[in-house]
């Protein structure tokens, strides 16, 4: 369903096969739409339909079989995935659980069946459903494979990251090109919606997240939709934006100064990019998450306030773990995408937030994104 060559979907089922042998986990039902993708190769925003849950089985031995309803089923024919049992959905009496039921119990008793159940996860199928299974199948235990499913996509493949790069470059240069679009007078969507296009026209297959937010010297969130505010003298405006290319993101996000600036909102600007740039100097394999936040925060968090994470992971989700936040002591690996999130906070409830997209390195990092500014870009 995309172009990516029969190896990467090959080496994918190698290796959770592998963790499922290492882990003593007989099988795992995929029903979140990243982890179908990921392992069936399924280019669809079909997913942004509930009606119907879709379900992958994944054993230590067998090859994957795919419990979808019949409306997919030609476009799954086009995967790698050859074993497929399907059901007439909708069918709010039985929504593929008889034939996932039967798939469980081809199984031993005992076996233990894996579940997307843990952090960052999620079950794309009714609870009401999942504990059909659970009552209905006692004999077999039922836990948690969202740490199997994560150590293999924490570490991106070639392809993976030649594609998170591409939609990178697309976004840096989107952003570097974009104070020539914009002036004063404009409203947050005539801003965002002049973004978007500059982005499809770049490149860009999708804008699955933008979120935009502008005030005087500042903003006061940075995760909700533009508004028709007008830019005006003095304001801050945000962009933060995760643009898709082949399913995967980037996710980084640029500052606009308009007019005549505080001098208290461009220290705070220079002051945050000082702090990634200190920040960047010990961004290597081996360096944790925990130690990527202090590094970070040093200089930037009050005792009054705790941002909870300056970063995360970057890949077929807007955000994936790690986090970066103190008690995340999850070591860089190389292949490990990740973004540095810092925000400062200034006096009226308002902020600041930069950030990068990194890829790691076997010596230390590559930027993805282009570095933001070191000065306040300012739009007169």
């Amino acid at each position: 369903m995309n172009d990516f060559p029969k190896e990467e979907f090959a080496n994918r089922l190698s290796k959770i096969q592998e963790n499922l042998e290492k882990e003593n986990i007989d099988a795992v039902v995929i029903t979140s739409p990243s982890n179908f993708r990921y392992f069936s190769g399924l280019d669809s925003n079909f997913w942004e339909s509930p009606t119907r849950p879709w379900f992958l089985v994944i054993s230590k031995k067998n090859p994957i079989k795919a419990i979808i309803p019949s409306i997919g089923v030609t476009a799954m024919e086009k995967t790698l995935v050859n074993d497929i049992e399907a059901w007439e959905s909708p069918n709010p009496k039985d929504e593929g659980i008889s034939l996932l039921k039967k798939t469980i119990k081809s199984f031993p008793k005992n076996s233990n069946i894996g579940f997307e159940l843990g952090n960052e996860t999620f079950l794309r199928m009714s609870i009401n459903d999942y504990q059909h299974i659970l009552k209905n199948l006692s004999e077999y235990n039922f836990v948690d494979a969202s740490k199997i499913l994560w150590s293999i996509r924490k570490i991106k493949s070639e392809i993976e990251i030649n594609n998170i790069k591409e939609i990178c470059s697309i976004t840096s240069k989107v952003f570097d090109n974009f104070p020539e679009k914009i002036n004063l007078g404009m409203s947050e969507k005539q801003i965002a919606s002049t973004f978007k296009k500059e982005l499809i026209e770049n490149g860009a297959d999708y804008i699955q997240y933008m979120a935009c937010a502008s005030g005087l010297n500042g903003y006061n969130q940075i995760i909700c939709n533009p508004t028709e505010r007008v830019i005006k003298d003095g304001d801050i405006l945000i962009i933060d934006t995760g643009a898709t290319l082949n399913g995967y993101f980037s996710d980084f996000d640029r500052n606009f100064g308009f007019g005549r600036m505080h001098k208290q909102a461009l220290d705070a600007y220079n002051k945050l990019w000082e702090a990634t740039e200190r920040t960047l100097e010990i961004i290597k394999p081996g360096t944790s998450c925990s130690e990527i936040y202090s590094k970070l925060s040093q200089s930037l968090i009050t005792h009054s306030v705790s941002v909870g994470r300056m970063g995360h992971g970057l890949g077929l989700q807007l955000t994936e773990p790690p986090s970066i936040m103190k008690n995340d002591k999850t070591l860089l690996e190389k292949n490990m995408i990740i973004t540095l999130e810092p925000s400062i906070e200034m006096d009226d409830n308002k902020i600041i937030v930069q950030e990068e997209n990194l890829l790691i390195t076997e010596n230390g990092y590559k930027l993805l994104s282009t570095r933001t500014p070191e000065n306040l870009p300012i739009i007169n």
